[in-house]
């Protein structure tokens, strides 16, 4: 199946896809927050020991957004809506895990006295800094005691990670216009320059993310979704291109590429998989990865504060179905309505700037 087919939407099940990672991700945070067992092994790092569940899903959450996200812009070829629906996209369900877990968490998880825990909030720097992607992870008096001390939401490091490729993205569109025949081209070019980048020993395009794969393989996870996306005609992945990588991944295992090599083989698998007939009669009625990842570490840190160390298989369990149903009714009663009032606002403003340029026309002809 070509990229442009697997693209509309009736032929992918990438929401599944985006659960069941949100969900890994979860397990991933489980072993630093509650606590390691002698009966439990990241499910990931077990098959891949380069690699755990966390990073693994944080990457392959990034080569989607950039498939769809650069699909979208492509379809419509408008910055603004581009713009606008990043916006009510992102920002409605982040304000609102961030007040909940201000005014509702934190003063039920404080050590400190309710008065005294306000006076402390620091003109609500938590909230402030997180709302414009600079993370910051503390709370007075919250989880303090916990073994995994302080932090509140550490999830929250990689929204200034997507945010940033957003920007990138969009810059590169602008530069391009509307009817610029060498996109393709010119968008390829810097793809192919994190590539290189991404193989190098030492980064110079990428110097500003340490050496950490969880961080320097984000750029690249996303420039892959946007490069199969910008290529969707002429670019197909089937059953070859899945045996392709999986032999390639065996050959490169065993060397320092093999989380290079890896991601790409997963990208491909993941593609492959969710467009099969069976997968796509999975499909949820509702995307909640983004909640699910939004509530997941708070949810997991409060599950410790109140049980401690227990078993990583319950902890598991019960952080994933109180983080599902919490991303269920913040996708419900926030997430939706805000998308709905985005293409309100798109529309609106595309209503708007027609009749400016109708009126200047009549005028200009006018005159």
């Amino acid at each position: 199946m070509k990229i442009s087919q697997f693209l509309n939407k009736d032929n992918n099940n990438l929401d599944l896809a985006r659960i069941i990672l949100a969900c890994l991700v979860i397990v991933g945070h489980s072993e630093a927050i509650n606590g390691s067992g002698i009966y439990w092994i990241d499910p990931i790092e077990h098959f891949f020991k380069f690699t755990y569940s966390g990073a693994f899903a944080v990457k392959l959450f990034f080569f989607i957004s950039g498939l769809v996200v650069t699909n979208s812009y492509l379809s419509k070829k408008s910055a603004i809506y581009f713009v606008i629906s990043r916006i009510f996209r992102i920002i409605p369900a982040l304000l609102f895990v961030l007040l909940v877990t201000v005014f509702i968490f934190g003063l039920a998880l404080t050590k400190f006295e309710v008065l005294d825990y306000l006076s402390k909030l620091d003109y609500l720097i938590y909230i402030r800094r997180n709302l414009v992607f600079y993370s910051y992870y503390l709370l007075p008096g919250v989880f303090n005691e916990n073994l995994y001390p302080n932090i509140v939401n550490g999830s929250f490091w990689s929204l200034r990670y997507e945010v940033a490729c957003y920007i990138v993205l969009l810059i590169l569109f602008i530069i391009l216009g509307k009817r610029n025949k060498y996109y393709i081209i010119i968008i390829i070019i810097p793809i192919v320059l994190i590539f290189i980048d991404t193989l190098l020993p030492t980064r110079f395009l990428l110097s500003f993310i340490d050496n950490n794969p969880e961080k320097y393989l984000l750029p690249i996870s996303f420039a892959y979704g946007a490069f199969l996306a910008v290529l969707s005609d002429k670019v197909m992945i089937g059953i070859y291109t899945v045996i392709f990588s999986i032999l390639a991944f065996i050959a490169f295992k065993n060397t320092s590429f093999a989380d290079f090599v890896f991601l790409f083989a997963s990208c491909n698998i993941l593609v492959y998989l969710s467009s099969r007939s069976f997968v796509l009669k999975l499909k949820p009625k509702y995307d909640i990865s983004y909640g699910i990842y939004l509530w997941g570490f708070l949810i997991q840190q409060t599950i410790v504060h109140y049980l401690g160390h227990i078993y990583i298989g319950f902890h598991c369990v019960i952080a994933i179905i109180i983080s599902v149903l919490l991303a269920l009714l913040t996708f419900v009663f926030i997430e939706k309505p805000f998308i709905k009032k985005g293409k309100f606002v798109i529309d609106y403003i595309g209503r708007n700037m027609l009749k400016n340029t109708l009126i200047y026309e009549q005028k200009s002809i006018k005159e």
